[in-house]
């Protein structure tokens, strides 16, 4: 099974009706698909390399993660770009755009998650994989050899 976009917007709570600044969703079906795949691809060029893909991911967890703090470290570069602050009269500064830190430390906190989970992961699925070929140059010396002196 793998992960939707509908899963991950729920994960994230993104929803129009929540959004009350936005009275959108914060992350187009488009922009999920691209940081899910971008998490593939991460999780790909770890090691031992694979080369797993959505409908095959054999963890939803760990996709979800990847996919959620790809989604966070973007919107951190979309706040720095559009970061401004402006003053009218009396009134304290207003910020627009102005979560950069908030977005850059979710997605830093996601991803370490991320990172630990995904690398621990992989190496549980080597060693598995490696028994099935575990072998030794012993292995071709039979029982009797040992008597033949």
């Amino acid at each position: 099974m793998s992960i939707t976009s509908g899963q991950v917007s729920r994960f994230l709570r993104d929803f129009a009706d929540n959004n009350i600044l936005l009275a959108e969703v914060q992350f187009t079906e488009e922009d999920i698909s691209d940081a899910m795949m971008f998490a593939l691809a991460e999780f790909n060029a770890m090691t031992p390399i694979s080369s797993y893909t959505g409908e095959g991911f054999p963890n939803d967890w760990i996709l979800l993660l990847g996919t959620a703090a790809h989604l966070m470290m973007s919107e951190s570069i979309l706040q720095l770009r559009n970061m401004a602050t402006y003053q009218d009269g009396d009134i304290q500064n207003i910020g627009i755009d102005d979560k950069h830190a908030q977005y850059s430390q979710l997605g830093q906190n996601l991803k370490a998650e991320w990172k630990a989970t995904a690398q621990k992961f992989k190496q549980q699925l080597n060693m598995e994989s490696g028994y099935d070929s575990l072998s030794s140059g012993y292995r071709y010396i039979y029982p009797g050899a040992r008597s033949r002196r």
